[in-house]
């Protein structure tokens, strides 16, 4: 099994993925209200790229809410944004709710072809790599980044996914695997701090948003794992 990471979905360009099973990362903040959706009773979540993307999609689904934002600010006059806080059970319990994000749904839609495609965050990192592990082929980390550049919350995130991956031995790890499992091993014991001065985080807390750096790095406190598959997210069965 070889482990690897696609720093930006750029960085996945024309590879051919058929046989490889991706975990999508953005971790401030769409994977992670993906998560806190799923595990708060949403029946699907369908991503994709643009606003005008949205409206066409949700022509198809009897009455779906929408969740975006652009630079950390919700769409005017969507239902959610995408702070984790919004998606609570009372909200989304058997909802169809059509996303569109900055970075993360850019991240989830480069996956297309996948063998399988599994939303990961650090509420669910030990259930996405556990599930991960099951399907025996390659894995690819895809970090959704910001705005086309490296983001060091989902490196962060990646470099704990690579360490429990690879805890049983017999991986094969690319340089960026191993990089990113170094960045983890440095700043483990001070997510938080560490990833606060991120440009993602330093622009949440500007926001007032510590609640959401906070519970963004909270490890372990889901045990699902979303898969998004034909065009929708759900939950893995």
């Amino acid at each position: 099994m070889k482990i690897d990471i696609a720093f930006l979905p750029k960085d996945i360009g024309e590879v051919n993925l058929t046989e490889t099973v991706c975990i999508v990362l953005d971790i401030f903040r769409a994977t992670t209200s993906i998560v806190t959706s799923m595990a708060n009773g949403c029946k699907e979540m369908i991503p994709v790229l643009s606003v005008e993307d949205a409206s066409l999609a949700a022509i198809k689904i009897e009455s779906a809410l929408f969740a975006g934002e652009r630079q950390s600010i919700k769409i005017e006059g969507y239902d959610f944004g995408n702070s984790p806080f919004e998606f609570s059970k009372d909200k989304v319990e058997g909802q169809s709710i059509v996303m569109t994000t900055t970075n993360g749904t850019i991240a989830i839609k480069a996956t297309e072809g996948a063998h399988r495609t599994l939303i990961g965050s650090c509420l669910n990192v030990t259930a996405v790599s556990e599930q991960a592990k099951i399907y025996g082929k390659d894995i690819l980390i895809v970090c959704a980044g910001t705005d086309g550049l490296f983001s060091l919350e989902d490196s962060l995130c990646a470099g704990l996914l690579v360490q429990l991956l690879t805890a049983e031995g017999n991986a094969l790890l690319t340089d960026s695997a191993r990089a990113a499992l170094l960045m983890y091993a440095q700043a483990k014991d001070k997510l938080v701090e560490t990833a606060v001065h991120s440009r993602n985080g330093k622009r949440l807390e500007d926001l007032n948003r510590m609640d959401d750096v906070e519970y963004c790095f909270q490890i372990d406190a889901q045990h699902i794992v979303p898969e998004y598959r034909q065009g929708k997210i759900i939950l893995e069965k």
